[in-house]
């Protein structure tokens, strides 16, 4: 009898853990239409990459203002990356996409000229 150490792994089947599921798109959606609320603009642009998903964000105001951009990856292990999209610093790791989306800074919701 063979040792289960010494078992073929040609059965092995590799999960594909990578890509976004319904339901985080469907949450990327619900965040736009909170934005819209907010009288901000929301565009979102998914992209497939070797062993990622990842989707990025953009949020702004209506006028000369700058806007934020953030992006969320998720990665063959099935858990979430949020980077600043124009730096690529990581500002978090996540197992679940309502984690990553409680991590956004402000200027995803506000104008920080606003503030001044």
């Amino acid at each position: 009898m063979k040792s289960r150490n010494s078992l073929s792994t040609k059965n092995v089947l590799i999960l594909e853990l990578s890509c976004f599921t319904r339901s985080d798109l469907e949450a990327i959606k619900s965040l736009g239409e909170k934005q819209k609320l907010l009288h901000r603009w929301f565009r979102s642009e998914r992209k497939k990459e070797s062993e990622k998903d990842l989707c990025i964000i953009y949020s702004g105001t209506h006028g000369l203002s700058p806007y934020a951009a953030y992006r969320i990856e998720r990665h063959q292990d099935g858990g979430y990356h949020l980077l600043k999209h124009k730096t690529g610093k990581k500002i978090v790791e996540a197992r679940s996409i309502k984690q990553i989306m409680a991590k956004l800074p402000d200027d995803f919701y506000y104008s920080m000229e606003t503030f001044k």
